[in-house]
């Protein structure tokens, strides 16, 4: 078969469609993740032990545990126990945020213990509360030295939706199996998807080394006006 005769419109309709769900996947999970991580990284930096051994077991918990087996037991085991169904699609969200939040908890967690603490105890001395400390001092270095390992957590999520399709999600991958059942071109196929995937990741990267340039903008200004 020649390459206009695998690749047809409808072919092509269908990846960038496979595409989108999995772009779409990564976005949300990324999000709900980043939100769950900042909660359970300053949780776990808590002076209240039992708010740290909740957050730890959490973090422990997913990061020592396969996805696959998290997806299967958010879509097969939860509606066993109790009274709800999610759509695959949104399992797949709920698993890959509870996921990747247990990561960004560490990625938080040490991004905070990154900043020097005399900038915390000069806020402090200064009269700042607490919570203006953390979000107006704190956050927003930790936010800057964070953004490449979140950058390499969103890449990472983008090939880790492709597991979504065991729970019936019908992102990239999956749709690819579906053409290769039809097709029968295998090889055509599985090289065309990971050209997309690598072109995604390829453009994440991309983003995320723009806003880390934009970000570090100030601190490099300010550097170069030192004597």
């Amino acid at each position: 078969m020649s390459f206009a005769e695998i690749f047809t419109p409808d072919v092509w309709r269908a990846l960038l469609r496979g595409a989108q769900l999995t772009v779409s996947l990564s976005l949300l999970a990324a999000v709900f993740g980043l939100l769950l991580g900042v909660v359970a990284g300053l949780a776990r930096m808590s002076r209240f032990a039992a708010v740290r051994l909740l957050a730890g077991a959490y973090i422990e918990t997913f990061r020592g545990t396969p996805l696959l087996v998290q997806l299967f037991f958010l879509y097969f085991a939860v509606p066993q126990f109790l009274p709800i169904r999610l759509e695959a699609y949104w399992t797949a969200v709920v698993g890959l945020s509870l996921f990747a939040g247990a990561y960004a908890a560490e990625i938080v967690r040490g991004s905070l213990n990154s900043v020097p603490r005399g900038q915390t105890e000069a806020a402090r001395a200064l009269g700042l509360s607490p919570l203006l400390t953390l979000t107006r001092v704190q956050i927003p270095q930790a936010l800057r030295i964070a953004l490449p390992a979140f950058g390499n957590q969103f890449i990472g999520l983008l090939k880790d939706s492709s597991l979504a399709g065991v729970i019936t999600v019908t992102e990239l991958l999956l749709t690819t199996r579906g053409l290769v059942s039809i097709n029968f071109q295998p090889v055509w196929m599985y090289l065309a998807v990971g050209l997309i995937y690598y072109l995604l990741s390829y453009i994440a990267a991309r983003l995320f080394a723009l806003l880390e340039h934009r970000l570090n903008r100030p601190y490099l200004a300010a550097a170069r006006l030192r004597p």
